[in-house]
């Protein structure tokens, strides 16, 4: 187990490195220097990430509306497109951070930092994307 351990670990940090310089605000949790520490960064980076998605996405939302306030038949399908793109997005996400995290046992604490590091950095990219909409 320990092997095993260390095997994750080794596979691990190259990968925390990477997403650590993918973070906009986030932590760089390759400096921590106990499993803890990293648990309790990757958490943090990924419970401040969804906020800062949920947050762009309600702003999205409002330009929406505002957009397409004089249209209201345009705004009901594009809010209807746009609801149905982020449940297919979150769908993805969450799909993708499995096959992420599957180096590891599942519920073990480095398939839980994989997870939350992946979702923390595919949310920042899609909060980026959400900043465009509504597209021109």
């Amino acid at each position: 187990m320990r092997a095993r351990w260390f095997t994750i670990m080794g596979l691990f940090l190259p990968v925390l490195f990477f997403f650590s310089h993918s973070a906009n605000a986030a932590e760089d949790c390759s400096k921590k220097t106990s499993d803890p520490e990293v648990f309790t960064c990757a958490q943090s980076n990924r419970a401040q990430a969804e906020k800062d998605l949920n947050l762009e996405y309600a702003n999205a939302k409002k330009r929406i509306n505002e957009t397409f306030s004089a249209q209201p038949d345009v705004k009901k399908e594009y809010l209807s497109i746009f609801l149905e793109a982020q449940r297919g997005w979150l769908s993805y996400r969450d799909n993708q951070c499995k096959l992420f995290a599957h180096v590891a046992d599942k519920n073990s604490n480095p398939y839980i930092v994989f997870t939350n590091n992946c979702v923390a950095q595919l949310d920042e990219e899609r909060t980026k994307q959400l900043k465009e909409i509504p597209y021109d």
